[in-house]
């Protein structure tokens, strides 16, 4: 991922070598062959230290990928192990224009047809959706939130948007969907008490960069020499409280994901507030160490030359994603003050 990341990164390209690679690689199918969360964000982490984009795009593709074990339909669900073992990708459609946080939530309605549901509507930052052949998506049908796996077909046009400031190399473009069907035997009946592959997954994204940002902080101070005594930077004692400080972050950070991570896999009744805690601290994690990395390097990371600006570029997504930081604090201390309403009964 690191070999190619710069490149894809400058030409807003998505990494179709990583693609390949990990369409042949085990980790591709590790969760439907019981590998656990823990595990499973310890990947996410590593790939997104070569390239956040790519464990971005990754991270969607499984988490959209997987609920293929929410069909009802036991013909479907055969089609779709298969689709997912050879290598097909799939998308996260979810995100409505002006639906920010609300992704669960769709306000577009589809229309009742016979077999399913007809959907003319948009949805937007759908991470490598030009390359995406199935998408998980949602509309409101009856007024209530349905939630289907669908091909890409010819009624939905992807619109080119992506140019922007970080994770350049999702590719993570807007979708116009024209009456586009919604088959009733790919709707998902999913469990909102099972975990979910993406609030899992996105406290290692920002985990990844932090881990890159400090490896390239440390290889920097030790390589860099200053006149007119030809010392190493890394011998300056400001380097060294800086680098001091940026490890216990990432680390603090790292003990957060794994203990929300193990809390998964046990399935204790805290796990998602730990999820959610573990990604805000993730992401304020990437962005400060990520920063320091750049101020230790001075005009020397601030060139393209060097991986540290893109790392500072792509750590400021982290709290945009949703769930974004205010979104989590405000349920936190609801929670927490217990002003959040009971859950519905049955």
């Amino acid at each position: 991922m690191a070999e190619h990341s710069a490149r894809h990164d400058q030409d807003t390209t998505f990494p179709d070598e990583g693609k390949e690679a990990i369409s042949r690689s085990p980790l591709n199918t590790s969760l439907l062959e019981g590998a656990s969360w823990l595990t499973f964000g310890k990947m996410v982490s590593l790939l997104s230290r070569g390239n956040a984009s790519f464990g971005t795009l990754w991270l969607m593709h499984q988490g959209a990928g997987i609920t293929f074990l929410a069909l009802q339909d036991p013909q479907q669900r055969a089609f779709f192990d298969a689709e997912f073992r050879r290598g097909a990708w799939f998308g996260n459609a979810l995100s409505e224009p002006t639906s920010g946080n609300m992704f669960l939530m769709p306000y577009q309605e589809a229309r009742r047809v016979e077999g399913g549901w007809r959907l003319s509507g948009a949805k937007r930052f759908v991470s490598g959706c030009e390359h995406a052949q199935y998408l998980i998506t949602n509309a409101l049908c009856e007024g209530q939130p349905g939630f289907f796996l669908i091909d890409k077909d010819a009624s939905i046009h992807v619109e080119d948007i992506w140019d922007t400031m970080g994770m350049r190399a999702t590719r993570s473009q807007l979708l116009h969907l024209q009456d586009t069907f919604l088959p009733d035997s790919r709707r998902l009946m999913l469990d909102p008490s099972q975990p979910n592959a993406i609030a899992m997954g996105l406290p290692w994204i920002s985990i990844g960069l932090a881990e890159a940002a400090l490896a390239f902080a440390i290889g920097y101070a030790q390589e860099r020499k200053l006149p007119p005594e030809n010392k190493a930077l890394a011998q300056m004692q400001w380097v060294q409280f800086a680098v001091a400080e940026m490890s216990t972050r990432l680390e603090a950070a790292r003990s957060l994901a794994i203990r929300g991570a193990l809390a998964t896999d046990r399935r204790e009744p805290d796990a998602p507030m730990l999820q959610m805690q573990a990604k805000m601290v993730a992401n304020e994690a990437a962005l400060s160490v990520a920063t320091s990395a750049l101020e230790l390097a001075g005009g020397s990371g601030y060139l393209r030359s060097r991986p540290i600006e893109r790392y500072v570029r792509d750590a400021h997504s982290g709290p945009l994603m949703a769930w974004s930081a205010p979104v989590i604090k405000d349920f936190l201390g609801k929670a927490l003050l217990g002003l959040l309403p009971p859950p519905p009964k049955g």
